[in-house]
């Protein structure tokens, strides 16, 4: 199968390419050639370099009895985290394992390593001692493996030797402590393996790029009205569908039960509620379902109570005090949920309904995924309808996939927690009530124009439950334009008063019951826990200061990647932010700016708001709400990946209309080179956007399913 599959692929990019030579008018035929030969080195040459490289060996199997081996417990690494939070008081040990075969006398290239114990992914360092390292060793590669595993259980690699190899040493460390090394094999055989999946991944989108460009269909202005076009529009959310679906499979492993996040809740609970205490959402639907608003955990028989300041982690952590509820809001006695009840009520409620159990927080992650999708493609046309003339048809489509996963939609999707699924809701709500704000605008029928802006009210309410922060960023691009809908003397005195109560009676109703909510918990209707918080760092300390704010724009828009020569290519920083008294934290985190299409919103100064009024207000207020979102967050929390996901809706969705403007207006000639810098900041954003999903702080993906990950490392890594 491997040799009758390049042969096959060799063979059409012949066809291709003596066709396109024979039939004059059919030269994207030649094109289409070269680019399936070319793709055919990169897959059967580049890819596979070790299994063409690595033939005529005899394999050696190495006497494991022989070894000389050490097993050592390792404390667990600490972090300043092991002093404020009751998870990093318990840090599990480290087990490395050293391995050393002497005496060897023997020429390799390749080696085998077979392991065995539990389904966890480990990294195998592989020393080796020869002619030009004869007193000591040299590392020559390292190894991803998952003992358990019945398909990567095993790992090959190949290493350079020079002259006879004397000595080999395995080491490797992971919290399983039943990993071991089972066997060891040099020169072991690498097989060729063409893979018509990678093969396709790179070609077919060269083959698109080349049709694009051959038939210059980027000289196509969108049209609402054409069905075509529309299909093509459709067709890309399509993609972006498949690749949440795509990310959904990675995040499902093959027993559910085994992993808290992936396990659906029976209701009621079987437990005490804290036991659930990580199923933020699970514990908000339980307090609804019992007519109350507080958790159901009495904490008074508990060590907590004992705590003079229960705010304080270093005095929870000083009275050796882990019965508590970490990261819940605590006050006058009674535990709290902070985060919004939009998720509750919109999945949770109907999920229970229909299903009789709580959902996962995959199966959650999901349904906001998706939906976040048809929001984003529906927000960005709407937005470009209004102020942008004569959109590309296909700047449209690469701008709108940009938009969609340049948001970080499938980072958050594989990281889904009570964390995440809250930023999903916002970012959902966000493009919801942008998307019926702008089509209320637009509408004349009177009925069907109230009826739009009493959905932008209901959306704009659940847009606050989700996250206050999403609400900030929607009202500095929906207010702009509402105020220029309010003034515009076109319209009715009676009539634009109609459009403001049909948008704002909703709005005060939500607004009514949200600080209903509040103060039944708070007593204060503008409070929503967070000062209450009982986490890392006391909130109540955490006070504006001129130096927060170049920090917050360094973390939150400048920190950058850092690349890594294996998949996914890309990686997050560490980052240690502390300031005693105040806050810190150190996660991984990757600044908005690291987003390509983000940058786009330096054009801005280049577009004009001819016959598009309010579109640079709107604009520029969305963009300069996202600074105060990162200062405001930076002093509240810190610095985290996913904190960076509240504001890359808004600059993506700006960057995204400036990249459309800019590129809608030039002359023919000037537009292709504008669309082409577009197309490469959006195809850098998917290269980025897929690399997040893997490159993270929470990398569930490797921990739910080591089998899936590996099987990608092994297939897109050039070894």
């Amino acid at each position: 199968m491997n040799i009758l599959l390049p042969v096959f692929v060799l063979i059409v990019g012949a066809a291709l390419l003596a066709a396109g030579f024979v039939l004059q008018k059919m030269k994207f035929l030649r094109k289409a050639g070269c680019i399936v030969l070319a793709c055919l080195v990169l897959e059967g040459v580049v890819f596979n370099l070790q299994g063409l490289t690595a033939t005529g060996l005899e394999p050696q199997l190495l006497d494991i009895s022989s070894a000389v081996i050490t097993k050592e417990e390792l404390p667990g690494e600490e972090t300043f985290l092991s002093a404020v939070t009751p998870s990093g008081q318990d840090i599990a040990p480290i087990y490395r394992t050293t391995v050393v075969f002497e005496d060897l006398r023997a020429e390799s290239e390749t080696i085998r390593l077979d392991f065995a114990g539990d389904n966890r992914i480990l990294d195998a360092d592989i020393y080796i001692r020869d002619e030009a390292y004869a007193h000591g060793f040299a590392l020559a590669n390292t190894v991803k493996a998952a003992p358990g595993s019945e398909k990567h259980h095993s790992a090959v690699t190949a290493f350079d030797s020079n002259g006879a190899l004397a000595a080999v040493k395995i080491v490797f460390e992971t919290e399983d402590a039943s990993a071991e090394l089972v066997s060891v094999e040099l020169n072991a055989p690498v097989a060729y393996g063409f893979s018509l999946l990678r093969y396709s991944v790179f070609c077919l989108p060269l083959l698109l790029i080349a049709a694009v460009v051959h038939f210059k269909w980027y000289l196509i202005v969108f049209d609402r009205k054409n069905s075509r076009h529309l299909m093509v529009y459709a067709a890309t959310a399509l993609v972006c569908v498949l690749l949440v679906v795509w990310v959904q499979y990675l995040c499902t492993p093959f027993d559910t039960t085994r992993f808290p996040y992936t396990r659906a809740l029976e209701y009621p609970f079987e437990k005490e509620p804290y036991e659930y205490r990580t199923f933020a959402h699970a514990l908000m639907f339980d307090a609804l379902a019992n007519g109350t608003v507080e958790m159901r955990y009495d904490y008074s028989a508990t060590d907590f109570a004992a705590v003079e300041d229960p705010y304080d982690p270093t005095q929870r952590a000083a009275q050796d005090v882990d019965d508590y509820m970490f990261d819940y809001a605590f006050y006058e006695g009674k535990y709290y949920c902070y985060f919004g009840l939009t998720p509750v009520i919109i999945f949770y409620a109907p999920f229970y309904a229909l299903m009789g159990y709580l959902p996962s927080y995959t199966t959650s992650a999901f349904f906001f995924a998706l939906t976040s999708v048809a929001a984003a493609f529906l927000c960005l046309m709407e937005a470009a309808r209004r102020f942008v003339r004569k959109p590309g048809l296909v700047m449209l489509c690469l701008c709108a996939a940009a938009l969609t996963l340049g948001s970080n939609v499938l980072m958050l999707q594989s990281c889904a927690d009570r964390y995440h699924l809250s930023i999903q809701s916002m970012q959902l709500f966000f493009f919801l009530t942008l998307y019926t704000a702008l089509r209320a605008c637009r509408e004349k029928k009177r009925g069907s124009r109230t009826v739009w802006f009493v959905l932008s009210g209901i959306c704009t309410v659940l847009l606050v439950w989700s996250r206050a922060t999403g609400a900030l960023a929607g009202a500095a691009f929906v207010a702009p334009l509402f105020i220029f809908v309010a003034l515009n003397k076109k319209e009715k005195a009676k009539d634009r008063v109609r459009d403001a109560l049909s948008f704002l009676i909703p709005v005060m109703l939500g607004a009514a019951v949200i600080m209903y909510y509040n103060m039944v918990r708070f007593d204060s209707p503008f409070e929503f826990g967070q000062k209450y918080q009982v986490t890392t760092e006391n909130i109540a300390y955490n006070t504006f200061n001129l130096r927060s704010v170049l920090q917050a724009v360094y973390y939150f828009f400048l920190d950058g990647l850092q690349t890594v020569p294996e998949f996914p290519y890309l990686t997050v920083a560490d980052n240690f932010v502390n300031r005693t008294g105040n806050y810190f934290y150190g996660v991984c985190n990757a600044g908005a700016f690291t987003m390509p299409l983000t940058l786009c919103i330096f054009f801005l100064p280049f577009i004009s708001e001819k016959r598009r009024r309010g579109k640079i207000f709107c604009y520029g207020a969305s963009v300069a709400m996202t600074v105060v979102i990162a200062v405001s967050g930076f002093i509240v929390a810190g610095v985290a990946q996913r904190y960076v996901c509240d504001i890359l809706p808004a600059l993506c969705l700006v960057g995204a209309l400036a990249a459309l403007d800019v590129t809608a207006k030039e002359t023919a000639e000037k537009r292709g080179m504008l669309q082409g810098i577009v197309s490469v900041v959006c195809a850098a954003t998917f290269a980025v956007a897929l690399a997040m999903v893997f490159s993270n702080y929470r990398c569930f993906i490797s921990e739910y399913s080591p089998d899936k990950y590996l099987h990608l490392f092994e297939l897109f890594t050039i070894l």
